[in-house]
């Protein structure tokens, strides 16, 4: 017993040695939105893609000059966004309950850009929203809604997770879902990891490339267990196949093993409400970092202006994947 706590005071010792050794750089890079979250790094334009959820906007950050412009949604809500392969101006979005086609270039603000609705998710109910998504190894794209919220409470099990092809068609994948949050697929194109924010835990899936089939659910790291703070919420994964979690009301964003459900690192970020996270830059070795003043009180952002914030964090010493595109196959 007494060597096992040497053995982990001995791995805490390594990680805080390892931390301080890169010289880990966190910066602000953009002003506050109320709700940011989806960060997509674009390898083709090298840009930054993410949404402001409250305010109905597709964010693009151009990090050599810093300017932002944005694509404002009048349908509703926008949960994620992700640029179409083999395209410079057409993106799919999560608006409201729909999955739809965007025209937008991204090199200057539209207030009203066209859109083409290619699909709609909850169809038997209306007090759902799409929260969150990303696209799969083969180009297809995942979408997940969420109750909407109510008096400050999310309705649990009222959403679920959907898989969106290349042609339209959809499939409703998982249900009931309560928060549908993080995805990411490992290097060899077999597992997929996913955040159902409430249950405050990373499963993964046995995944098939070729149909996007998921089978075989198990937990591979547990927050509540493992005395961390926070909901699990936004996810990627580097170049090692380890894991980061966004921590909402958390703080930090976690790196994990997912093959021993181990955690390798914390970094705390100044505030605490930590959204979604994404590994971009030339080199896909800045992790983005998107967060979220939705919910506080006047006096709690005074006390933490910044929050909505998107952040950089550099010296990590690891590397992202190039992210996936959508490929869509009936482009008009």
């Amino acid at each position: 017993m007494i060597a096992k706590h040497f053995a982990a005071l001995a791995f805490c010792f390594l990680a805080i040695a390892r931390c301080c050794e890169m010289s880990i750089t966190i910066e602000k890079v953009v002003d506050a939105v109320e709700l940011g979250e989806g960060p997509h790094w674009d390898v083709t334009s090298q840009k930054l893609y993410y949404v402001d959820i409250n305010g109905q906007k597709i964010m693009r950050l151009d990090p050599t000059t810093g300017k932002v412009n944005y694509a404002y949604m009048k349908d509703g809500h926008v949960g994620v966004v992700v640029p179409v392969e083999g395209t410079k101006d057409k993106l799919i979005a999560g608006v409201g309950r729909n999955v739809v086609l965007v025209s937008w270039d991204g090199e200057s603000n539209n207030d009203n850009p066209p859109i083409k609705v290619l699909a709609s998710l909850d169809t038997d109910r209306t007090d759902t929203r799409i929260n969150d998504g990303k696209c799969d190894p083969a180009g297809r794209f995942w979408a997940g809604t969420m109750g909407l919220e109510v008096n400050s409470t999310i309705e649990p099990n009222r959403g679920a997770l959907y898989l969106i092809d290349s042609d339209s068609s959809v499939k409703k994948v998982l249900s009931p879902v309560s928060i549908s949050n993080g995805l990411t697929w490992n290097l060899q194109k077999d597992v997929m990891y996913y955040i159902d924010s409430m249950t405050r835990q990373v499963s993964a899936y046995d995944y098939n490339n070729a149909d996007g089939s998921i089978t075989n659910k198990r937990v591979i790291f547990d927050i509540k267990s493992n005395n961390i703070e926070g909901l699990p919420d936004g996810m990627t994964n580097d170049a090692d196949g380890n894991l980061w979690v966004a921590l909402f009301n958390g703080k930090a964003v976690i790196q994990i093993d997912p093959k021993r459900g181990k955690l390798l690192r914390k970094i705390e970020l100044p505030v605490d409400r930590i959204t979604s996270v994404a590994f971009g830059g030339p080199q896909l070795d800045t992790l983005y970092v998107t967060s979220a003043y939705v919910g506080m009180t006047a006096e709690q952002r005074k006390l933490k202006p910044d929050s909505g914030a998107l952040y950089s964090i550099k010296g990590l010493g690891v590397k992202g994947c190039p992210p996936n595109n959508f490929k869509y196959h009936i482009l008009q």
